[in-house]
């Protein structure tokens, strides 16, 4: 979609630690402070789920049942899976056809379990995307979609497929540069302010298996900020992690969204073999509002005994079952 409206004066900037088709026209308006009462807009509606692991957990597709019905009350502008949503092979139509059957508008991001049993280019038709990595507008925001899903291999970015990226963390989960270029461009077209979403993290995720990528990714982002007279990224969300966190990095949100299922906590610790599972479902509901917020509404819930401390995994301090609440300011 393409953006008609000129860029927002920067925000003061308010750290509350607590807490997709391309292209644009050359059409502009003035520009305005998106916290001016008269001039302000409605606020954009989330619904966000990732880390389904169908056909890994046993009761994924109940969890996507409580998800969709859900999201399905809300008046939602569009919802998104975060990656390692299904595989791309017939047992997996139970889960597509319940995410189809939701009637608002839906994307998807690739996560690196979807090509465990296909082809990029499988997942891909089996989700119905035209690309793997894209933007849309919705409202008075841009939206980006990232794919991390590279692996280096003899000096080349090869797609993952077939699960090839069972190798040292280097050389995977990485943006190629075609991508990065791509949304250098993307940016510099856009007007509106900017939400990425991605299945790896591009902060600093506690256990070190960040993107490889996120220094790339993260100046394109600065470099956007910087080259204009408002904030135009304002925030990240990735799955993958399967971790429940917030970082804030050069006036930049970076959201860490919980798996809707389980932590992988190795043989021995967890309460389904490998898998520390949650009792319910998690998900959340975001909401981008143009006078400077992001709200977002997290599922709580619990472990299933035994649970990671009652097993004493080392990291049980840093686990959670849950999405926490967060109010942030951009």
């Amino acid at each position: 979609m393409r953006s008609t409206s000129k860029g927002r004066r920067q925000f003061i900037n308010n750290l509350g630690m607590g807490i997709v088709a391309v292209g644009m026209s050359n059409t502009s308006s003035f520009a305005f402070s998106p916290k001016s009462k008269a001039l302000k807009k409605r606020s954009v509606e989330v619904g966000f789920i990732t880390d389904l692991h169908h056909g890994y957990c046993a009761d994924a597709q109940e969890r996507l049942e409580v998800f969709i019905k859900e999201a399905s009350s809300r008046k939602l502008d569009f919802i998104i899976q975060g990656g390692d949503f299904c595989h791309p092979i017939a047992e997996a139509q139970e889960c597509m056809d319940l995410w189809n059957s939701y009637q608002g508008e839906k994307y998807h991001v690739l996560g690196n379990h979807d090509m465990d049993k296909g082809s990029k280019k499988e997942a891909m038709d089996f989700f119905g995307m035209e690309s793997n990595y894209y933007s849309f507008d919705k409202g008075d925001f841009h939206f980006v979609v990232l794919d991390g899903n590279y692996i280096s291999k003899d000096g080349k970015y090869v797609d993952y497929g077939h699960a090839n990226f069972y190798i040292e963390q280097a050389n995977r989960s990485l943006v190629n540069p075609e991508q990065i270029e791509w949304l250098r461009q993307d940016l510099e077209k856009t007007n509106k302010q900017t939400i990425i979403f991605s299945h790896q993290a591009f902060d600093e995720i506690w256990d070190g298996w960040s993107s490889p990528s996120r220094f790339a990714v993260r100046k394109v982002i600065d470099d956007a900020n910087n080259s204009t007279g408002f904030q135009k990224v304002i925030g990240c969300f990735c799955g993958h992690h399967h971790v429940d966190d917030h970082s804030y990095i050069n006036k930049v949100h970076y959201f860490q969204m919980n798996s809707a299922s389980y932590y992988y906590v190795g043989e021995g610790y967890g309460s389904d073999g490998s898998r520390a599972t949650y009792k319910d479902a998690i998900f959340a509901f975001i909401t981008l509002d143009p006078s400077g917020e992001i709200t977002i509404e997290g599922k709580k819930s619990s472990f299933k005994e035994p649970t990671p401390s009652q097993k004493n995994h080392p990291d049980a301090p840093r686990l959670s079952a849950s999405i926490s609440d967060r109010k942030v300011s951009f």
